[in-house]
């Protein structure tokens, strides 16, 4: 290879170095020739040595690779051999590097042993190991991180199985090794897992020991205060029963004893909680239930739960009592048993009568609210709501006085009254006072507000909607208006005419009277009779118009009573006079009864005397031919009694409360035609001095008048007049 690449980099003019010599030219090497041959050969040198160095470097690059390749070979062999050596025993192991990363290289713990096969659930100690084994392997990993002191421990899984577990260092990396513990070891572990429990046992015993001491001396301590404690209890109206943690009964009162009819000498013996349950539910004084053992469980399970359960026991009897155990942890169990048979009575009453004070408050047609002393709304009914187009949800919810009158003014928007009505409800006590008002709203309802004080500081509001009784109300007013203009203008219309008929009326009147008197000449009977009826007609006339007269002027309280004493036989008298001519037409009889010691009294003689005369013509003219009419008088108390009866047809019940008015004249059956206004002079006199006057009447039985009319002094005594006769008298018509 040599020469091969001597012949490639020799170049052509040093080869044919035999024709130059051989043709004799000078010099064969001239310094050009030198210079490249000296270059050649260094290009020659240095191309040898490196290719030496080429074959060196290969050969020695072999030897490597073969000895890598034994060196793998050696590696994958005992690669395969520490499988071999690691599957060869079932074990678990886990690697944890400095980052915290942890690889389970290898499970092959048998399933039974309860040891997972996942990394996650086997870090998890407390969740395969007993509570023991997992916190002392905790411990132990802690210790090995901190101070690299490795562990070799025997620990007891949840399956009542034994592990061994061994922990050390590699470098910076945690090796963690599970192995199952058969022969020896696993008798070792064992043996060690009794131990420990034994030692365990000990110290708890210990512990409790050590309590029970602590406790008995708490106990003696505690007890005078207990024992004085408890004699408090008894006193108590509430029954109530202690037990210890034993569920025997420690202590009870007298009240407890009452309740459940138990005799209290077994009670002394101690009996167990459950062994009274049974008792009582043989005697029937426990609440029935379908599975008692189960409740009866329920009721022993308080003993050590520290907690409290209550219930209501409805016994047989109809009593209810609410029941309270308290339990006390090891302490035991106190009951507390509360009749509250009667609360719960009054409870239902009083819902009862919410229920009905709700019901009876949403059918009334007022709108009621009441509010709280704070101005809230505490109650209201479905009228309130509707009244003022309110939202009852919003109402439910108990809104502020304020928040009531912002929904209330878009109806009626007066600042004035609702600041009153908002001073009403929120104002002190001291300071409230009812109030009352009435209101017209645009919308043309008229409300009646009432707003009422309560006992308790609030406040009762209450609106009435009075639109058909005020517009009623008002439409009356202006029909009585109406009546009154039209019944003045129709007084001073007759009272007008009355004056201008008493002037040719007392001219006709004297013309006749003046034509019957002898200076005129003689009369025949038939021109005697014409001018009697004239006068007669003349005078009813007048009698009428002085009526009318008379009436305008009580109406105008112009008519002035001349009080003075007067004789009742006087005024009688007077007016028997004025009705002789008609008790003859009508041949009618009249009878006159005075009763004694009636002398005087005080009065305005014409008034009674006009007063007389109107009630006996009225009678007259309401009896048949051939009846009769009675005048009584007598003494009521301290008043003068005129009464008048008659026997005619009678007045009707409906229409007796209208006789007395004015221009009522009606015949009922009879003659009798009038100008309906001599009851309606009676009435009115009457009342002027002082009295009164009264019908009784039924058709077919007649009507009789009273007349009452005060005496105007004290009356004379009995003895005044012992001999003084009754007075009586007939007229005849």
């Amino acid at each position: 290879m040599l020469f091969r690449l001597l012949a490639v980099s020799m170049p052509f003019s040093v080869l044919p170095l035999d024709a130059a010599m051989a043709a004799g030219e000078g010099p064969i090497f001239d310094a050009r020739t030198l210079l490249m041959l000296g270059m050649n050969l260094g290009l020659i040198a240095f191309a040898v040595g490196t290719a030496i160095a080429c074959l060196r470097a290969t050969e020695r690059a072999r030897r490597a690779e073969a000895a890598a390749e034994r060196e793998a070979e050696r590696y994958r062999s005992s690669d395969g051999m520490l499988d071999t050596l690691l599957t060869a025993e079932p074990q678990a192991l886990l690697a944890v590097t400095e980052s915290g990363e942890a690889e389970l290289l290898i499970a092959t713990l048998p399933t039974a042993l309860g040891v997972p096969q996942d990394t996650g659930d086997l870090l998890n100690f407390a969740a395969w190991l007993d509570a023991a084994a997992a916190r002392e392997l905790d411990e132990a990993i802690d210790w090995l991180v901190e101070r690299g002191e490795p562990f070799n421990l025997m620990l007891r899984t949840q399956r009542d199985r034994y592990v061994e577990a061994d922990g050390r260092t590699a470098g910076r990396t945690i090796v963690l090794k599970l192995r199952d513990l058969a022969g020896q070891r696993l008798e070792l572990a064992e043996s060690v897992g009794r131990h420990r429990q034994l030692e365990e046992q000990v110290a708890s015993l210990r512990v409790l020991l050590a309590e029970a001491k602590k406790a008995e001396l708490t106990r003696a301590e505690t007890k005078p205060s207990l024992d004085t404690r408890f004699r408090s209890f008894d006193r108590l109206a509430t029954a109530f029963a202690v037990f210890d943690a034993q569920q025997r009964l420690t202590h009870f009162n007298q009240a407890y004893v009452v309740l459940w009819k138990l005799d209290p000498e077994w009670l002394a013996t101690r009996p167990r909680d459950g062994e009274i349950l049974d008792r009582l539910r043989q005697a029937r004084r426990l609440p029935e239930k379908a599975d008692y053992r189960e409740w009866k469980r329920g009721w022993l399970s308080a003993y050590g739960s520290n907690a409290q359960a209550e219930d209501q026991w409805h016994l047989p009897d109809g009593r209810t009592l609410h029941v309270v155990a308290d339990s006390q942890g090891e302490a035991g169990v106190t009951y507390l048993y509360e009749n509250v048979t009667e609360r719960l009575l009054l409870e239902s009453r009083y819902n009862a009568l919410i229920e009905v004070q709700r019901e009876t408050l949403d059918t009334l047609r007022e709108g009621v609210a009441v509010f709280a002393p704070s101005g809230r709304l505490r109650l209201y009914n479905r009228a309130f709501a509707a009244i003022w187009r309110l939202n009852p949800r919003q109402l439910d919810g108990e809104p502020h006085i304020e928040a009531i009158i912002e929904g209330c003014r878009t109806l009626y928007d007066e600042p004035e009254e609702w600041e009153r009505i908002k001073a009403a409800v929120t104002a002190i006590v001291a300071e409230r006072v009812p109030y009352e008002k009435e209101f017209d709203r645009p919308d043309g309802s008229v409300l009646a507000c009432a707003a009422l004080p309560l006992p308790d500081g609030g406040t009762l509001l209450t609106y009435v909607d009075v639109s058909d009784a005020k517009h009623a109300e008002r439409a009356l007013m202006e029909r009585a208006d109406a009546l009154e203009a039209a019944d003045r203008l129709k007084t001073a219309f007759i009272s007008h005419v009355s004056y201008e008929l008493r002037t040719p009326l007392t001219n006709i009147i004297g013309f006749s009277e003046l034509l019957a008197s002898p200076v005129a000449g003689p009369l025949t009977d038939r021109q005697r009779d014409y001018l009697g009826d004239i006068r007669l007609s003349g005078r009813t006339l007048l009698a009428i118009i002085d009526d009318i007269l008379d009436l305008a002027t009580i109406d105008a309280g112009a008519l002035e009573l001349k009080l003075a004493p007067v004789k009742v036989s006087d005024v009688v008298e007077q007016a028997v006079q004025g009705v002789e001519e008609r008790l003859k037409q009508n041949h009618v009889a009249l009878d006159i009864e005075i009763e004694p010691g009636i002398d005087e009294f005080v009065a305005d003689r014409k008034r009674v005397t006009q007063m007389l005369y109107n009630l006996l013509s009225n009678a007259i003219g309401f009896s048949d031919a051939g009846g009769k009419v009675a005048l009584r008088c007598g003494r009521r108390n301290s008043l003068i009694a005129f009464t008048v009866a008659d026997q005619g047809v009678g007045i009707p019940a409906d229409y007796q409360q209208a006789v007395f008015d004015r221009f009522e004249s009606r015949s009922h059956g009879s003659r009798h035609r009038g100008a309906g206004l001599g009851l309606a002079i009676v009435k009115s006199l009457a009342e002027l001095h002082g009295g009164s006057v009264s019908l009784d009447s039924a058709p077919g039985r007649g009507t009789r008048i009273t007349l009452l009319l005060p005496h105007g002094r004290e009356p004379a005594g009995e003895s005044s007049a012992p001999d003084q006769p009754r007075y009586t008298s007939s007229r005849a018509g």
